[in-house]
């Protein structure tokens, strides 16, 4: 708690002071946005050297907000042998689930705790069930113990739904990473795909090329360098340029309609278009929808910045179209 509120006076005090000598982060964002970005950005640094299991058990320990959480029902359930919430919108538009693979490095992240906001939140906007699984992170278990339990749910979804078109899958950062692996891998099997594919700033690249790392390193609240401690962590053995955890150089051919959703601002910006393109390249349906003066994963930030609220909506919209 002390250090949080010490991170948290240190970004304040940054804040004002650019403001009083005309320099603030980003012209277009407010006093409070900018506090809750340096915070976000200092406490990156300050743990960038922690024990990963320690940090992994940190970040899951935390306070979120609640706000759309208390909006909707929560069941638990086990699904696929792996635990999992289910949220359930107060107003259903439909039969359809959105099955919701979380970020957070591969490291840490929860529906019960790091994501449980947003997922309610997108089951709240969109009128669809959204399920979160708790699959298994690193550094305990490496690549593809991630993507076999990825498999293993959606294997129950299906069994249970009896038509794959009644499932979305939507994933944010290395979540975004891992549901575009989904998709490839059940393509790969032959078995019937997402009816829609919803990328929220994707870890797409693992060994981030792109420049945006360093044109947007002011504006954004991770780091390349320890983003490549968590890469590592994850792929293990397996090279970083290996398609199997880079999608970006992954034949991409053959997968469902795509909605990928970034951040102006976040330091994987080029990395995420990159992968966009070569969506596009390879026949897939893909839109895009840049939030404007955003950092990394805009609609986690919904309740913080009207970009991020608008962000959110255009996801819902996107999936009640799509989801049978």
């Amino acid at each position: 708690m002390f250090r949080a509120l010490r991170l948290m006076l240190t970004a304040v005090c940054l804040t004002l002071l650019g403001r009083v000598i005309g320099r603030p982060r980003h012209p277009s964002w407010s006093v409070s946005f900018e506090i809750v970005v340096r915070y976000l950005r200092l406490d990156w640094e300050a743990t960038a050297d922690w024990d990963l299991a320690r940090l992994s058990a940190d970040m899951n320990a935390r306070p979120y907000p609640r706000d759309f959480a208390k909006r909707v029902e929560q069941r638990d359930e086990v699904i696929g042998g792996l635990p999992a919430v289910r949220f359930i919108p107060p107003q259903r538009k439909g039969d359809g689930v959105v099955l919701f693979l979380h970020g957070g490095s591969y490291l840490f992240g929860s529906a019960k705790t790091t994501h449980c906001e947003v997922m309610a939140r997108l089951a709240f906007e969109s009128g669809l069930e959204v399920l979160g699984p708790e699959f298994r992170l690193t550094p305990e278990h490496r690549y593809p113990a991630q993507l076999d339990d990825a498999l293993a749910v959606w294997d129950s979804l299906v069994l249970a739904r009896k038509d794959a078109s009644a499932i979305a899958i939507v994933g944010d950062s290395s979540g975004g990473n891992l549901a575009a692996s989904l998709a490839l891998a059940l393509r790969d099997k032959g078995l019937a795909g997402p009816s829609a594919l919803v990328l929220i700033s994707p870890w797409c690249d693992l060994e981030m090329p792109g420049a945006s790392f360093r044109a947007n390193d002011r504006y954004d609240f991770g780091t390349r360098d320890v983003l490549l401690r968590h890469a590592h962590a994850f792929a293990g053995i397996v090279s970083l340029a290996d398609p199997r955890v880079s999608p970006t150089h992954a034949s991409l051919s053959g997968l469902g309609p795509c909605l990928v959703v970034l951040g102006e601002l976040e330091i994987p910006h080029d990395d995420i278009i990159a992968f966009t393109e070569k969506l596009s390249a390879a026949g897939v349906d893909t839109q895009v929808h840049v939030a404007r003066s955003m950092p990394h994963n805009p609609p986690a930030l919904a309740a913080l910045h009207p970009e991020g609220a608008a962000s959110m909506r255009v996801i819902a919209e996107y999936l009640r179209a799509r989801v049978g």
